[in-house]
């Protein structure tokens, strides 16, 4: 779960989730998060942004198209194999990324298509941005 402990819901729900997994006594894994998580505009429109790519690019599978582009633009990053202690490449995961991480990867999206494949993508603010939202909006 998820908790943005940025407003006093958001902390009333968290402490409720705590007391409860201590009455469990669970075992917990915490991940603290650095950055605020990506906004919904912003994950809309890079799925709207991808699936304009895959029908440019003939893909099938949107999440094939993601994957290379990111590869694209992003490349892959070494991690280490937990198991076997050996380092192997993983892809760029954008539901790990933060609004600022997010955005840096969306202005590079946007322009590499623009610049290489001469493919428009609006953001939220430019012109056709909702035009784009309804045509892709069911994809």
């Amino acid at each position: 779960m998820r908790y943005d402990l940025s407003t006093p819901a958001s902390i009333e729900q968290f402490k409720v989730r705590c007391e409860y997994l201590i009455r469990k006594e669970a075992v917990v894994d915490l991940e603290e998060k650095k950055g605020k998580p990506r906004t919904n505009p912003q994950n809309r429109t890079l799925h709207m942004w991808i699936s304009v790519l895959a029908d440019y690019f003939g893909y099938t599978d949107k999440e094939e198209c993601k994957r290379d582009v990111k590869r694209a633009i992003l490349g892959m990053k070494e991690s280490e194999n937990r198991i076997t202690g050996g380092l192997c490449r993983t892809d760029y995961e954008t539901h790990l990324m933060d609004i600022q991480k997010l955005s840096d990867f969306m202005d590079k999206l946007k322009i590499w298509a623009q610049e290489e494949h001469g493919v428009y993508l609006p953001m939220f603010t430019d012109a056709g941005y909702e035009e784009l939202i309804k045509q892709y909006s069911n994809k």
